[in-house]
């Protein structure tokens, strides 16, 4: 991949709340992959602690990501069960550009799915560090708006909880989490829940029931850990209305869709060791994961005729050894591989120019060799250096009515980049930061299948950010500016007949800045401000100089949370989008879709062993979509319509 010099200035780094900027925690991972004090790199890291997941009052995991600078949430239904997450200027395909981990594990499925951000309950989680920039040499495959790592909680505290859940929409939900240790070395962690809700749309029930449980045995220098899962999510699905049906009626449906349905069962098991070795550390993990989904997904108007299926499987192992290679001087290090198999298979039935069969499969290799290095220059300074080798196979059928490759295809490629980058502390309150990372994505499995011809070329990119973080006293500024220029961005066109078909882009360039604000004001009092302002256009070709369709160039959010006495906390918080073009309209020729404006509040009680919370979202009953996509004529935008006002009421029940 070539480099390009990029001339830019200003700053991008860490925007924590007040709270989290007072105590950080032990231990930051994401931006080495390895455990560290404090961010010694020179990536952006921004972390959100137990204590502000805690007083965010959020519900649903996606909740908790809203307001950080440069991440934009594009909801599908309003309930968090499929979300959008897109850091740095991304839309349709920012699932495939945003790398979401939990505890290090890879969390987006081989294909442009979302990943299963609702399968992660906030109840679990320790914290979450999310790494705001490109990390192709890090984390490698899609790592290219940002990287965001959730942490759940350790088998550590010995207790057990029940938590019961009621909201608008007739939800109803009850979950029950407890952790002991059965010796010295053996302890144990579980979760189990269950919800039922209709949610806000007409057909779009939800059944859920989730269990978690890690078992972890720690030894002397050694640990070893097993983790399972185990989810089955029953979804039905509203589909998309026009305009005309939203002026009419913002929870209806259209009759072609009045049977569809997602059902899917997911396993996961995951099996680590560590050991250390002096100043060294060696571990290895390795995962599985199976998802096995039935389908019913129509075309509008044109009701599927039976369900078909869409099944995953991921395999995945992960050796690293990290540590010192000179203590006396610090040069910290982590060498690893990352190997990941994806079995991917799809049928689904459809009735549009007659009975036809949408059917593909493919077998995707992808295997990579990395390292980093962060040497201390001088007692101030710290330099960033590293680089990772990958290669993808694809062995890809496609065979359905209007298969291009029923007797197969390999498609294979290969990829080199390379991270650089310098911290500079001018003191113990003030760090500067300068890095340029190169990024990349391959097609994902289910991309072959709408192609044109089945090629597509692998999308490379560079990323370029500087950065300053202040603090003085109880307050806390950020600034940052950034540069991300990328090349053969894949991106599916919906306007493409029959189907819609998966493209390269030309060149498209993101400029942005992101700014940070925290501030203690007394003891009983924080206001937090964040603002991510980005640039998303074409750089040449046909759409040179058009915005990029369904990316805010304004997204900013300011909250208040005010400790009223020793039981009870409320917060207000008011977050912006601005206008943007529906997904899809690169042409920019159907007008923006208008700016959303939502207020949230909410009040905690605590006392002893309870736990109470109250949330409104959306409490001035604002009408929006945060969905928009553009079906070109004679249709139009087509609208996945957002909750109107609405509310969770938790209490949790904590004992030995």
């Amino acid at each position: 991949m070539k480099s390009s010099h990029l001339n830019m200035a200003g700053a991008c780094l860490l925007a924590l709340p007040l709270s989290s900027f007072a105590d950080l925690g032990p231990i930051v991972i994401t931006p080495t992959r390895t455990e560290q004090v404090q961010n010694n790199s020179s990536a952006t890291v921004y972390v959100l602690n137990a204590e502000d997941l805690k007083a965010s009052g959020a519900s649903t995991t996606s909740e908790l990501l809203r307001g950080i600078p440069g991440v934009q949430i594009d909801d599908l239904y309003g309930n968090g069960t499929e979300v959008t997450i897109s850091v740095r200027g991304f839309s349709s395909t920012a699932n495939a550009n945003t790398l979401v981990l939990v505890n290090g594990r890879r969390l987006n499925y081989g294909d442009t799915a979302a990943p299963d951000l609702h399968h992660v309950f906030p109840k679990d989680i320790e914290r979450i560090e999310v790494l705001v920039g490109s990390a192709g040499s890090l984390y490698g495959d899609q790592a290219v708006g940002g990287v965001i790592n959730i942490i759940t909680k350790k088998p550590v505290d010995s207790f057990h909880q029940i938590s019961t859940r009621v909201g608008s929409f007739d939800y109803r939900g009850v979950d029950f989490s407890s952790s002991r240790r059965l010796t010295s070395s053996l302890a144990y962690r579980l979760s189990a829940g269950t919800f039922k809700a209709d949610h806000y749309r007409d057909h779009n029930q939800e059944e859920n029931t989730n269990f978690n449980g890690v078992l972890e045995y720690s030894e002397g220098a050694n640990r070893l850990f097993f983790e399972l899962q185990e989810i089955d999510n029953d979804l039905e699905l509203p589909g998309a209305i026009i305009e005309s049906e939203l002026e009419d009626d913002r929870t209806q449906i259209n009759s072609g869709f009045i049977n569809d349905f997602r059902n899917e069962d997911i396993s996961v098991y995951r099996l680590g060791y560590e050991r250390d070795l002096g100043e060294h550390r060696f571990s290895i993990d390795a995962t599985h994961r199976k998802t096995d989904a039935d389908i019913l997904q129509s075309f509008r108007n044109f009701p599927s005729p039976e369900p078909g299926f869409d099944d995953r499987e991921n395999n995945s192992i992960n050796p690293k050894l990290s540590g010192n290679l000179m203590a006396s001087i610090g040069i910290p290090y982590v060498v690893g591989i990352d190997v990941e198999e994806v079995d991917y298979e799809l049928e689904i039935p459809y009735d549009f120019f007659g009975p036809g069969i949408t059917k593909s499969s493919n077998e995707q290799d992808v295997r990579s060799l990395y390292f980093q290095v962060n040497p201390q220059l001088t007692e101030m300074l710290q330099l960033t250096f590293g680089m990772r080798y990958s290669e993808v196979e694809n062995k890809f059928t496609d065979e359905g009515s209007f298969g291009a490759f029923p007797n197969g295809i390999d498609v294979d490629d290969d990829v080199t980049v390379h991270e650089l980058g310098l911290a500079y502390r001018l003191d113990e309150q003030t760090r500067l930061t300068a890095r340029i990372d190169e990024n990349f994505r391959f097609a994902k499995v289910n991309e072959l299948a709408l192609a044109g011809g089945g090629l597509l070329d692998t999308q490379t990119g560079e990323s370029f950010e500087l950065g300053i973080d202040m603090t003085r006293g109880n307050h806390q500024l950020i600034a940052s500016i950034y540069r991300l220029d990328l090349e053969d961005e894949i991106e599916f066109d919906p306007t493409v007949p029959p189907f819609g078909e998966n493209v390269n882009l030309d060149k498209t360039r993101r400029d942005g800045i992101t700014l940070a604000l925290s501030s203690q004001l007394g003891n009983d009092f924080i206001l937090k401000t964040e603002v991510g302002l980005v640039d998303a256009k074409f750089e040449s070709g046909f759409f040179e100089g058009n915005d990029i369709s369904g990316v805010a160039d304004k997204i900013a959010k300011l909250r208040g949370d005010y400790l009223i006495n020793d039981y009870f906390t409320a917060y207000l918080e008011y977050t912006y989008s601005s206008p943007r073009y529906a997904q899809a309209d690169n042409a920019n020729e159907f007008g923006k879709i208008g700016s959303i404006t939502v207020y949230n509040a909410g009040i905690g009680y605590q006392f002893k062993k309870w736990d109470v919370n109250f949330r409104i979202n959306n409490l001035a009953d604002e009408e929006y979509s945060e969905f928009v996509t553009d079906n070109g004529p004679p249709l139009g935008p087509a609208f996945q319509p957002s909750p109107e006002r609405n509310f969770t009421f938790t209490a949790s029940y904590r004992f030995e």
